[in-house]
């Protein structure tokens, strides 16, 4: 396996691809040199058929072979499933209404503390991650840099150590995102994502926020739950994630 300095080396910058009336950023998918992930800016106006076709075309001249979408709602799942793009991953999304009384849903005792997670400390978070989630799914150092500015406002937190747990919340207005949550396979079952959790409804409820979304894999047992011990509610739509290979 590469190293994260390694990693980085074979790292593409970031582009952007625009269509008609609408555009989408280009990254690398962590650990997966040649996929590139689309990231929509915008699924209220998406890209079309031919948009589609000509972003896939410039993305194999930049040496890509396969292309991933971010978690798309059912009308830019749809139109992904016109292009040819398969779904390779399906998401619940739940939502929590009352970040305030997170601690009294859960029946919560004692908790592990939560610290600062620092930039500098991206590199080991990654490492978390990857042994979570395997090379398929983890975020790299770079992923998890966009994850932290993907929200106008953001927390990063880890907790039993900077190597144990950690966690990215976002919040827009009055709308908060539990954006990723990662335990240690050695550490899970010890209450540190408990910790996570309620660490990131706490901050949403001190900044007044109405409504907090999550999302994971609908085989996700564990983690869901876990959100609905907090009081988390499963949403009637699901997302998805789609895969195209670039011929």
């Amino acid at each position: 396996m590469k190293s994260e300095a390694d990693q980085r080396n074979l790292e593409r910058p970031t582009l952007v691809l625009r269509g008609s009336g609408v555009s989408c950023r280009v990254q690398q998918w962590s650990y997966q040199p040649t996929t590139a992930q689309l990231v929509l800016y915008q699924q209220a106006q998406l890209p079309s058929l031919t948009d589609l076709q000509q972003w896939g075309d410039r993305l194999r001249s930049l040496g890509y072979t396969t292309v991933r979408t971010t978690a798309l709602a059912a009308t830019a799942a749809h139109r992904a499933e016109a292009a040819g793009y398969r779904c390779i991953q399906e998401l619940v999304l739940l939502a929590h209404v009352e970040p305030s009384r997170s601690r009294r849903i859960a029946g919560l005792g004692p908790l592990a503390a939560t610290h600062r997670l620092a930039t500098d400390q991206h590199v080991a978070a990654s490492a978390i991650d990857l042994a979570a989630f395997g090379t398929d799914w983890a975020l790299d150092a770079h992923a998890i840099d966009g994850v932290c500015t993907a929200t106008p406002r953001h927390r990063a937190r880890s907790a039993g150590s900077p190597s144990g747990a950690y966690a990215i919340s976002g919040r827009d207005a009055k709308q908060g995102f539990l954006q990723r949550l990662a335990v240690h396979p050695t550490l899970q079952r010890q209450g540190l994502g408990r910790a996570l959790v309620h660490d990131s409804l706490q901050w949403a409820a001190r900044w007044r926020v109405q409504r907090v979304l999550v999302n994971t894999p609908v085989d996700n047992e564990p983690a869901l739950a876990l959100y609905e011990q907090f009081g988390f509610r499963r949403l009637g739509e699901q997302l998805r994630v789609y895969e195209l290979e670039l011929r």
